[in-house]
């Protein structure tokens, strides 16, 4: 029970931005309910496993995510990893068919907070 109300304030805390790599590429930032929310095992909280981690996401023109990558660890290998499986199964909208627009990074931050 625990460690699902920490996961719950991992997704409040759950912040994200979007750039483009370049003005033709456009990527659509996600919204809050777009990625997926990290457990938070208790043992985590209990050891005092707290940070910030940053990713960025590489969208493709189906909204996937074709690649990811850690750009600010936390610190913590557990946090990082964790961030990584979630930051994967993000959605975000799809270019229309005629768009012509690339695959473009954005990012995502996790922000793991114990309480």
């Amino acid at each position: 029970m625990i460690g699902k109300l920490h996961a719950i304030a991992i997704a409040f805390a759950l912040s994200m931005t979007g750039f483009a790599a370049n003005a033709a590429e456009t990527a659509t930032a996600p919204t809050s309910d777009s990625c997926g929310i990290p457990d938070y095992p208790v043992t985590w909280i209990d050891d005092g496993l707290q940070g910030t981690v940053r990713l960025a996401l590489l969208v493709g023109a189906d909204g996937s995510v074709k690649d990811k990558k850690v750009v600010a660890t936390s610190g913590y290998r557990e946090l990082d990893k964790a961030s990584l499986r979630a930051g994967g199964t993000c959605k975000f909208g799809a270019a229309a068919k005629d768009s012509g627009r690339a695959p473009g990074w954005t990012t995502v931050q996790y922000t793991w907070i114990a309480n």
